[in-house]
């Protein structure tokens, strides 16, 4: 690769402490805390930061690709901006010109802004293609990083964003894929509404984009992936998501704030019907690779949630093809693994194995069937369902674990229509802590381990199953369609049962780093997703 040393000796632009002040200031007292503990905040501190990037060692650079269109002036300055005052100088901003005719947008692409020699400005000619997909595809193609980044002409970058994305390849260089947490920035100019987002979670994606904006790409890949397509415009990085995915990339996920989403009455960020092209793109772009992967589904929007959010309907497997195990209300917690166990079902057992407390009542004929279509799909090896009890409030949506392997379930005791932070209570998502007492287990799966580790005879023998799983490739789904009914949870005792002890002791270095699907800024002990 050719060494992009060279550039930390570009002229670069040192912004003063009014302007970083500015641009970490939140509407939201609570993240304007989170951000003064997070954030660069004055020149001293970019100062100290730009000086550890010029040690890098100038092997990777990055392409940062932004279609313009018809940008306010003051927005589009500010986003052009916010890459040129980057700590590390290995970047280059490729600007495409999207046949922009207001003049003041055009004016501001031939000023003094961009005269840096890592920016080039590209103006499309009359004839060529319009439209974000071809602008961007002019971008990739005039870019010379292995990686590209993909910035809206209205939004900002974090400073230290190239920075963190070079550092994270520069530990894997095996990476084909990165991305950060984001946030909003209001028409006041306040940053807010933040998304602290999981690691690498495939299923999510079948519910939306989750994983927008920073969204950072070995160009070689988009390459081979066909780059963006015109037919999805709105839902282009979707569609571009998607059909990575099926290359099999290397992800990685930044839990740092890198990407700031600007929100104006004519952007998706602002009103859901701002732009609604775009979320039918997105759903043609989810049934587009559905196909691609021969997976028969329906796809249609989630209306329990905001535009945006999608939802598929798989076909249900044959009742025959799942064999029941109830573990008896009356069983004590060190019943559960020999509950199972002894189990007739485990003689001769089909597909899928559902284990379920003989408490839990599937809310409609279809739950049990939803839960086992999850496991049609390549690599899941469980799913646990919605549990409600009887006032309708949620039992389980989920759960993540803390550092000593207690498990906190998230909304529990809030009403059914809570959509949680993310929308995690609504959209299926994978999870690392299935329900011992709702879960669906591929038949598979439980050959390949040999069932539970007969050191568990309580429902940690679950538990640890699901670590185990995951260790194995296997992947776990929350799926709130499937929808059950309790009168009380059984997951209350957990984190007071001995076996806990064990369990933390088995998998102390992996709890240690955190639950994969629950994000470190985020508290630990919180049930409604509150920052650390």
């Amino acid at each position: 690769a050719r060494d992009w040393g060279f550039l930390r000796y570009y002229p670069h632009v040192v912004p003063d402490d009014e302007t970083l002040r500015r641009w970490q200031t939140s509407e939201w007292p609570a993240y304007q805390d989170w951000l003064d503990r997070h954030s660069i905040l004055t020149r001293e501190q970019w100062r100290r930061q730009h000086n550890l990037a010029g040690k890098a060692s100038g092997k990777i650079r990055i392409s940062i690709v932004t279609p313009v269109f018809n940008t306010d002036p003051p927005i589009l300055t500010e986003c052009i901006l916010s890459v040129r005052v980057q700590t590390s100088p290995l970047w280059e901003l490729v600007l495409v010109d999207d046949r922009s005719t207001r003049e003041e947008t055009r004016r501001v692409l031939r000023s003094g802004i961009c005269r840096d020699p890592r920016i080039t400005v590209i103006f499309s000619e009359p004839e060529s293609p319009g439209g974000i997909s071809a602008a961007s595809n002019r971008g990739i193609a005039a870019a010379r990083g292995e990686f590209i980044v993909f910035l809206d002409h209205d939004d900002r970058l974090a400073p230290e964003a190239v920075q963190s994305l070079i550092n994270a390849i520069e530990n894997d260089p095996t990476l084909d894929i990165l991305y950060s947490d984001r946030d909003m920035i209001s028409p006041a100019g306040k940053r807010f509404m933040h998304l602290m987002k999981p690691d690498w979670s495939p299923e999510n994606l079948y519910g939306g984009n989750y994983i927008f904006h920073l969204m950072c790409y070995r160009r070689e890949l988009i390459l081979r992936a066909g780059g963006l397509r015109s037919a999805y415009d709105g839902s282009q990085d979707y569609d571009l998501i998607l059909r990575c995915m099926e290359f099999s990339p290397r992800v990685k996920h930044l839990p740092q704030v890198l990407y700031h989403w600007r929100q104006h009455a004519e952007s998706v960020a602002m009103a859901d019907d701002a732009k609604s092209y775009a979320f039918e793109a997105g759903m043609e772009a989810l049934r587009d690779a559905l196909r691609r992967r021969n997976i028969r589904a329906e796809v249609t929007e989630n209306e329990s949630l905001w535009r945006g959010n999608y939802q598929i309907s798989l076909p249900l497997p044959p009742r025959e093809q799942i064999g029941c195990i109830t573990v008896p209300a009356a069983a004590e917690p060190d019943q559960y693994a020999a509950v199972i166990r002894e189990s007739p079902v485990l003689a001769d057992p089909p597909p899928y194995i559902f284990i379920v407390g003989e408490e839990c009542r599937p809310a409609d004929a279809e739950s049990i069937g939803i839960l086992a279509s999850w496991l049609t799909l390549e690599n899941v090896g469980m799913a646990s369902g919605c549990l409600l009890d009887n006032e309708r409030k949620f039992l389980y949506a989920g759960m993540f674990y803390g550092e000593k392997g207690e498990i906190i379930t998230p909304y529990a005791g809030y009403d059914h229509t809570e959509p949680g932070y993310m929308a995690i209570t609504k959209t299926a998502r994978n999870i690392s802590a299935p329900n011992p007492f709702c879960v669906m287990i591929r038949t598979e799966l439980w050959r390949q381990l040999n069932g539970f580790d007969s050191r568990f005879r309580c429902p940690h023998a679950l538990l640890d199953f699901a670590l185990s799983a995951l260790q194995t490739r296997w992947r776990i789904v929350y799926v709130p369609a499937a929808v059950f009914t309790a009168k009380t949870s059984r997951l209350n005792v957990l984190n007071a049962l001995p076996e806990r002890t064990i369990f933390h002791h088995k998998w102390e270095s992996r709890l240690r780093l955190g639950d994969p699907y629950y994000s470190p800024n985020l508290k630990k002990t919180s049930i409604q997703y509150e920052l650390a």
